[in-house]
C-alpha cells in the first residue's frame, strides 16, 4: 500500500472526527468542580488544564512522510518517540483574550527511517501556544527546531552528513479525558537539512502526525485558578 496515499487520507479522517468531538462537546463541563462542607466558603473551580507549578511531562509517537515540496527522491518516513518536559512560561486569564497559554517544550527525539533504514536521535526545542478551550477540548500551534544525529545520510540522497537540523511547525489538539490528564493528536510540517554544513544539502520536507499525552500537576486543594502556576 502507498503511504503517499494513505497518510492524506489519515489526516482527514482525525480531522473531520476532532471537528465532531468538539461539535459534541458544547455543554460538556470544562472545570472540575469540588463541594465544601456547609458554613464554608467553596474554593474556585479548578480548569482541567490547570497545572501546579510550571512544570509538566509528556510523551508522544510520530510518523513522518517525506512529501514533494519540492521533490520526493527516497520516499522518507521515519517512525519516532519523543518523551517531553513543558514549562508554563505563562497563563493568561484574560476574557475573549486568543490565547490560554505560553509553554516552552522540550524534547529527546529517538527513532528509526522505516524506509530506507538509518537511526536517528536527538533533540528539540519548541513554542507553544494554546488557544481557547471548548468543553475538554485545548487547541494550540506550536514551532520550533532541534538538531539530529543521523546515520540516514548514507542511504538518502536528499541528505549529507551524520548532522542535520529540524525546524518545524505545526497544530493540534488537546483531549482532557480526566484533569491534569490529556491526549494530544498534532500534524506539523518538519523540514530537515544540515544547514550546507556539508555539500550538495538538498535536504527534504515531510508531513508529521502525533499521537501523545499529556501529564500535568494537579493543583494544591483549595488553590484558585490564578494561583495554580505561584505553587
Amino acid at each position: 500500500m502507498d503511504c503517499r496515499r494513505v497518510f492524506p487520507f489519515l489526516i482527514l479522517t482525525l480531522t473531520a472526527g476532532a471537528w465532531t468531538l468538539l461539535a459534541q462537546s458544547d455543554g460538556m463541563p470544562s472545570v472540575r468542580t469540588e463541594s465544601a462542607p456547609a458554613g464554608t466558603v467553596p474554593s474556585p473551580a479548578q480548569p482541567w488544564w490547570a497545572n501546579r507549578g510550571h512544570w509538566n511531562f509528556g510523551g508522544q509517537l510520530s510518523f513522518v512522510i517525506e512529501n514533494p515540496i519540492p521533490h520526493d527522491i527516497t520516499h522518507i518516513k521515519l517512525l519516532m518517540a519523543e518523551p517531553q518536559v513543558g514549562f508554563v512560561v505563562k497563563d493568561f486569564d484574560v476574557r475573549h483574550f486568543p490565547l490560554r497559554r505560553f509553554e516552552v517544550l522540550g524534547e529527546g527525539v529517538f527513532g528509526n527511517a522505516v524506509h530506507p533504514g538509518g537511526r536517528i536521535t536527538g533533540g528539540a526545542l519548541l513554542l507553544r501556544f494554546e488557544g481557547l478551550s471548548r468543553g475538554r477540548f485545548l487547541p494550540f500551534a506550536e514551532a520550533g527546531g532541534g538538531v539530529q544525529n543521523t546515520t540516514l545520510a548514507s542511504r538518502a540522497r536528499e541528505l549529507d552528513g551524520d548532522v542535520q537540523f529540524t525546524p518545524q511547525g505545526g497544530v493540534g489538539l488537546q483531549y482532557f479525558f480526566r484533569p491534569q490528564r490529556a491526549l494530544v493528536f498534532e500534524y506539523s510540517f518538519i523540514h530537515m537539512s544540515n544547514a550546507d554544513l556539508q555539500m550538495p544539502n538538498l535536504g527534504w520536507n515531510g508531513s508529521m502526525l502525533t499521537v501523545g499525552f499529556r501529564w500535568l500537576r494537579r493543583p494544591a486543594p483549595g488553590a484558585s485558578p490564578g494561583e495554580a502556576l505561584k505553587h
